[in-house]
């Protein structure tokens, strides 16, 4: 951008400025054409210009500031911004310069105090609308943008980048409706922006209809055919929607991302690319958490199928429960020594190398077993608590984070059943509210579980002994489904793309009955429809 001379290496400088982070693209996801910090060029000359002449003082510690700007010792620039702005506190460009700094070195509350003061001086000024917005954004704290960002988007409805950041604001605050207005009209303004279309179809995927977001994921994609993020959401959409085959190809482009973290490097080792694998040795290693590999394990007997020796890498706490899993001629846990091996892969890519369909989805069930001797000392344990004629029915209620859990109060009406008999099978997350309502609930808690990977196949024999086993998304249901059980699942409202969008099935588990929500954040609703259903059961288990 070209700009007045009058102050001096203000022109070269700009680019200094955006290396260190001056310009209001930060909060953004996806790469967008930077926004200029200054849009308004001639207010900052003008507004320096007016009060400098002969004012060398104020001249020399204002270029000062932006010196150390272009050397990245941002804490002396502040300083020299601090001490600009006592010698002219009226400039709105100093406050401004200053806030900016204070950003981009972290110090979230000094800068918003200096950008309000910039605001004041002058009001609806767009990038310091748009860097205090963008502060709070960085600070979570989604609802203390949205003042600015709607005050700007007012003043300059055409400002690149306000609609976006609007749109991400409300995504955070779990009004995808709202981010779904604000990123269309983001879109409105950059038709070609990878990103923006990207985020219209996620808004339009978080209001649970994948099959609208697909045109908009896949826009994103022609626009920018490269970036795996984008390629990755087209196949979320898709895996929801029930298209396997297309949706695990494109999913596999999630292996590109720079936050992906389960990226092994084996030098010299080739990915397996689904050819024929007759006398090699394949590692498998883990991706993801505890519940994703019990449900994908199954795919080793395919693996042997094909004349493969398989090794798989697995987490610790499921060595031993694993250890019965078809298909699997070696199990080592994460940093154990792992043998040699002539190609790897890791676990959930397995349904794309085997071009899984809705129809070929590895069945087998059960395809876990537990220990013998264990699964009769849970069993006699569990009819000590039970009376005769009792559903037994283990639950959970609390996964290791995100939307899944459930609140142990929901299950009051499910407790109040009469002829169910309640087990946990809760781990180590939620068992302060098992101390607080345990009791009320008539809650049997089976003292005697172990810790660690004994642990887990104690739940996995008390999740054998039950009826029912009534659970949130994470391990405890995908290992009773695995053993075969009746799972009774509460999905939040925006559910995984592995529960896909029927009803109240799922392929993966034939065993298993889906209770999604029928609104956001109401596990009341949920758990009451789940109490008439285990209601059922307990009148067809007396029949």
């Amino acid at each position: 951008m070209e700009r007045d001379r009058p102050v001096q290496g203000l022109g070269e400088r700009d680019g200094a400025l955006r290396r260190n982070g001056f310009h209001p693209t930060m909060v953004s996801i996806g790469r967008r054409p930077a926004d200029r910090v200054f849009p308004d060029g001639a207010f900052l000359v003008a507004s320096v210009r007016g009060t400098v002449v002969g004012e060398e003082g104020f001249l020399l510690v204002f270029n000062r500031g932006l010196l150390r700007v272009e050397r990245s010792e941002l804490t002396e620039a502040a300083a020299s911004f601090r001490a600009a702005a006592v010698l002219r506190p009226e400039h709105p460009v100093v406050w401004f310069l200053l806030g900016v700094t204070l950003r981009t070195m972290g110090r979230a509350e000094e800068a918003v105090a200096a950008l309000h003061v910039a605001l004041h001086l002058r009001p609806g000024h767009p990038d310091t609308l748009f860097h205090l917005a963008s502060v709070h954004l960085e600070r979570r704290r989604p609802g203390c943008a949205l003042p600015a960002l709607r005050r700007l988007i007012a003043l300059w409805p055409g400002h690149e980048g306000a609609a976006f950041a609007l749109g991400s604001a409300l995504m955070a605050l779990d009004d995808p409706e709202e981010a779904e207005r604000a990123f269309r009209l983001a879109a409105l303004l950059q038709p070609d922006g990878a990103a923006v279309n990207n985020n219209v179809g996620a808004a339009i995927m978080a209001q649970r209809r994948p099959g609208a977001a697909l045109g908009h994921f896949r826009r994103a994609v022609r626009i920018d055919p490269a970036r795996p993020e984008h390629r990755k959401n087209l196949g979320i959409a898709q895996l929801m929607r029930g298209e396997l085959e297309e949706g695990f190809r494109d999913y596999e482009w999630r292996t590109g991302q720079a936050v992906w973290q389960w990226n092994q490097s084996f030098p010299g080792k080739p990915v397996w690319d689904g050819g024929p694998l007759d006398g090699r040795t394949i590692l498998v290693h883990y991706e993801q958490g505890l519940g994703d590999t019990v449900q994908f394990v199954r795919y080793f007997p395919l693996l042997k199928a094909r004349g493969a020796r398989t090794v798989f890498e697995c987490q610790p706490l499921l060595k031993q429960l694993l250890a019965t899993a078809p298909g699997i001629d070696m199990l080592v846990a994460r940093g154990e020594a792992l043998p040699d091996f002539d190609c790897c892969l890791s676990l959930m890519s397995l349904p794309h190398r085997c071009r899984t369909r809705a129809d070929t989805i590895p069945q087998g069930i059960p395809y876990l077993r537990t220990d013998p001797e264990r699964a009769a000392f849970w069993r006699e344990r569990v009819c000590g608590h039970a009376r005769p004629g009792e559903l037994r029915i283990g639950i959970q209620w609390r996964a290791d984070g995100g939307d899944r859990s459930i609140p142990l109060d929901c299950f009051e009406a499910v407790s109040q059943v009469p002829g169910a008999r309640l087990f946990s099978l809760q781990q180590a997350v939620g068992l302060d509210e098992l101390e607080r309502l345990g009791a009320r609930f008539g809650i049997v808690d089976l003292p005697g579980r172990r810790a660690g990977a004994e642990g887990f196949r104690d739940t996995a024999a008390l999740a054998e002994a039950m009826d029912l086993v009534v659970a949130c998304d994470s391990v405890v249901g995908h290992v009773a489904g695995a053993l075969g059980r009746p799972v009774f699942l509460a999905l939040p409202w925006l559910g995984d793309w592995r529960w896909m969008k029927h009803p109240d099935c799922t392929p993966w588990y034939p065993a298993h009955r889906l209770f999604r929500m029928a609104r956001p954040n109401d596990w009341q609703g949920v758990m009451l429809r789940v109490a008439e259903a285990v209601a059922d059961e307990v009148r067809r288990a007396r029949s």
